[in-house]
C-alpha cells in the first residue's frame, strides 16, 4: 500500500535572488526556474531576502570586486512554501535531474561538501587554517523537521554573531559567507563532529571564469571562455555575470527546452 502521508508532501525549488546595482539577480533566476521546470518537473519560488545588506565579491568579468547581496538564506526554512525544498543560487544552473533523485536518500538537510572546478581555479577544501571543511551553500536540501528547523535557526544565530564565530572557527575571510555559516551550523548540531551522512554524494560543478556563450552540442554542454570545455550533461555553477545577464543566457535556456527531454509534467 502506498504512504499517502509521503504522497501527499509537496515539492519544489526556492532560488534566492536579490538585486545589486551590477547584477540582475532576478532575471538570472527567472530563466534558471525555466530550467527546473523542465529538468526537476518542479515548481519554483523566486524570493529576496528581507534580511539585506552590502557585501562584496571578486567578479570573474571584471577583475574587481563589485556588490553581492548573500545574507538572507537563513530565513528558506519559513519562506519555503514546501514540505521539501531544493534551495539554490540563482547562478546554479539545472541541467539534469540529480538533486531531485536525492530525495531518496534520508535526511532532514543535506549539504554539499565538494566543489568541482572545471577551469582549474583553485578552491579551498577548509574555511582557514585548522577551521572546518568547506561546505558549499550553493544548493541545500531540506525536508520540514524539528532538526531542520533548529539547523536554519542556528544559521540565523551564527549570521547575527558572524564576528565572534568566524574567530572561533579560524575562517580565514571576513567577508560573511552562507557556505561558512552553514558549515558552522552542522557542526554544532552534529555534537562538535563532522558527520558526513548529512553530505550530498557528488560534488557540485562549477565553472568560475568569464564566460562568451554555452551552448549544447551532441547533448553536451560547450563552455567557450579563453578556450572550449566540453562537459556532460549536468547542472553547472556559473560565476560569470555577464553571461549570465546577457541575452546568451535565454537563447541557451531554449536550446536546452527544446532538444533536451523534459521532466515536466
Amino acid at each position: 500500500m502506498p504512504n499517502l502521508n509521503e504522497s501527499a508532501k509537496s515539492k519544489g525549488v526556492v532560488i534566492f535572488a536579490t538585486n545589486t546595482r551590477e547584477t540582475d539577480y532576478v532575471a538570472i533566476a527567472e530563466q534558471n526556474a525555466r530550467l527546473v521546470q523542465h529538468f526537476l518537473g518542479l515548481p519554483t519560488t523566486i524570493v529576496g531576502a528581507t534580511d539585506t545588506g552590502t557585501n562584496r565579491r571578486f567578479s570573474s568579468d571584471t577583475g574587481t570586486f563589485v556588490e553581492w547581496n548573500n545574507f538572507g538564506r537563513h530565513e528558506a526554512y519559513e519562506a519555503s512554501p514546501y514540505d521539501e525544498t531544493i534551495i539554490l543560487d540563482a547562478d546554479y544552473l539545472i541541467l539534469d535531474d540529480s538533486l531531485d533523485k536525492l530525495f531518496q536518500c534520508p535526511f532532514d538537510y543535506l549539504l554539499f561538501n565538494r566543489n568541482h572546478t572545471v577551469d582549474g581555479v583553485y578552491e579551498p577544501s577548509i574555511m582557514g587554517p585548522h577551521s572546518l571543511p568547506f561546505v558549499w551553500a550553493t544548493a541545500v536540501l531540506f525536508r520540514r523537521s524539528p532538526l531542520s528547523e533548529m539547523f536554519f535557526e542556528l544559521v540565523a544565530r551564527i549570521k547575527r554573531n558572524y564576528d565572534y564565530y568566524r574567530l572561533l572557527y579560524n575562517v580565514r575571510e571576513g567577508n560573511y559567507r552562507n557556505d561558512y555559516a552553514f558549515a558552522i551550523a552542522h557542526y554544532i548540531l552534529s555534537g562538535y563532529r563532522i558527520v558526513r551522512s548529512s553530505f550530498a554524494p557528488h560534488s557540485i560543478t562549477t565553472f568560475a571564469g568569464s564566460i562568451n556563450s554555452i551552448e549544447l552540442r551532441d547533448n553536451r554542454v560547450v563552455v567557450r571562455s579563453d578556450q572550449a570545455y566540453v562537459l556532460p550533461m549536468q547542472s553547472l555553477h556559473v560565476m560569470s555575470k555577464r553571461y549570465l545577464t546577457s541575452s546568451n543566457l535565454k537563447e541557451f535556456v531554449d536550446q536546452c527546452l527544446s532538444t533536451m527531454p523534459s521532466k515536466a509534467s
